[in-house]
Formats: structure tokens, C-alpha cells, sequence
């Protein structure tokens, strides 16, 4: 009986993320192949086919690694990333972006962009994961922020469900169809209440009561 348990959660820790990438690679294959397919027609959309594809790449990398890295009831081991994104969840005002490092992320996909300009060929599949890495620490800290209810109403709704509601769902920063896609969506998402709220925000009672009064709890849950 314990080594049949045992297979069956060995079963299940291997199938959840081979059945993401076997959807990820069914939609992203054909994709490809039109792209290659385009290329002798026009560059410019073989260019920014590439360029989007990656940053899709980036945004499927991004789910997963955040569900089976972070997220994943089968791992035991405390890794120094999972210690650093728990204390990010227990901390939830705890994030930052220095200028140094915004600097560096738009530099560096600045780079990126002009050397796919200049090449002109597959590397611009590359730079279009790097641009999706800079987006996303730019939406994480957007995130964090009440201002981002305004707009990306779905995504900051998702992410405090995440935080302090469904750790074991809304795993998309950047984008939100995965969560769709893959079934973690809550399947109730009722109002955000003030508790929640002063603890994703860590604010006094006064600045909280204005909060309230703002879009968010009258934003509607599907977004």
C-alpha cells in the first residue's frame, strides 16, 4: 500500500507540469512553423512574430516556475529562492525595484532590441524573453501597488488572492490566461476584504478606510 501511494504521488508530481508543457508546446510549435513559413513574405512580421513569441515563451517559463518551484506540496526541500518568495508572502510590502536595477532591465532590453534590429533572425526570439523577464519585474512591483487596480484590475485581484487567499492558485504575474488555461483560477472570488487589504498593504487604518472607498472592491471579480 505505501509503495503503490508513493507511485501515485510520484505520478502526479511528474504529470501536472508535463501536461503544461504538452499544451505549451501544442501552441507553440504551429506558431513557429507559421512564423518560418512567413519569413520569405514579410520581415516584419517574421520579426515581431519572434519577438512576441518569445515573450510568451517567457510568460509560460514564469507560471511554471513560480507553480512547481515556489508553489509545489511535493517538494520538501527549503531552497534559498523559495525561502526568499516565502518571506515575500509573508511580507507582501517587502519588494523592491532600485533604480539601479530598472536601469540595468532597460538597458539591457534596449540592447537586446537593437541587436535583433540589426541581425535581423531568430535571436530576436531570445530578446523577446529578455523583455519578458524586464516585464516582469516591472509588473511585480506594479502589482504591489493600489494604483495597479485601475489598470490591470484582474491581474492585481489575482495576485492578492494569491497572497493572502489561494496560495495554490493565480500563479501568473505578467498574464492571467495561463491560470485559465491550467485550471488555477479561484473558483469563488469573493471581495477583498479590509483585513486582506491592511496586510497586502501594511497600512493604518485611516489610509485603509480611504482605500476602500477607491475602485477596487467595486471592480467586478472577473475583471
Amino acid at each position: 500500500m505505501k509503495y503503490n501511494s508513493f507511485m501515485i504521488l510520484r505520478y502526479k508530481k511528474i504529470s501536472q507540469p508535463v501536461k503544461c508543457i504538452r499544451v505549451f508546446l501544442s501552441i507553440i510549435f504551429p506558431a513557429f512553423v507559421i512564423l518560418v513559413l512567413s519569413r520569405p513574405y514579410s520581415t516584419l512580421v517574421f520579426q515581431a512574430g519572434l519577438l512576441f513569441t518569445g515573450w510568451f515563451t517567457w510568460t509560460f517559463a514564469e507560471y511554471m516556475l513560480h507553480r512547481f518551484g515556489h508553489h509545489s506540496q511535493n517538494r520538501k526541500k527549503l531552497t534559498h529562492s523559495r525561502e526568499l518568495h516565502q518571506h515575500h508572502h509573508t511580507h507582501p510590502t517587502e519588494i523592491r525595484v532600485t533604480p539601479g536595477l530598472r536601469l540595468f532591465l532597460f538597458g539591457l532590453s534596449s540592447i537586446c532590441l537593437w541587436l535583433s534590429f540589426r541581425l535581423n533572425n531568430y535571436f530576436t526570439f531570445l530578446c523577446g524573453i529578455v523583455c519578458g523577464i524586464a516585464l516582469f519585474f516591472f509588473m511585480h512591483y506594479i502589482l504591489h501597488h493600489r494604483w495597479s487596480a485601475k489598470f490591470f484590475p484582474r491581474l492585481h485581484r489575482f495576485h492578492i488572492y494569491h497572497h493572502c487567499k489561494y496560495p495554490d492558485r493565480c500563479h501568473g504575474i505578467s498574464v492571467h490566461w495561463w491560470d485559465y488555461i491550467f485550471g488555477t483560477v479561484p473558483e469563488k472570488q469573493p471581495d477583498i476584504s479590509k483585513k486582506v487589504l491592511a496586510f497586502y498593504y501594511k497600512r493604518s487604518n485611516t489610509e485603509e478606510k480611504e482605500y476602500l472607498e477607491t475602485e477596487l472592491l467595486t471592480t467586478p471579480a472577473n475583471g
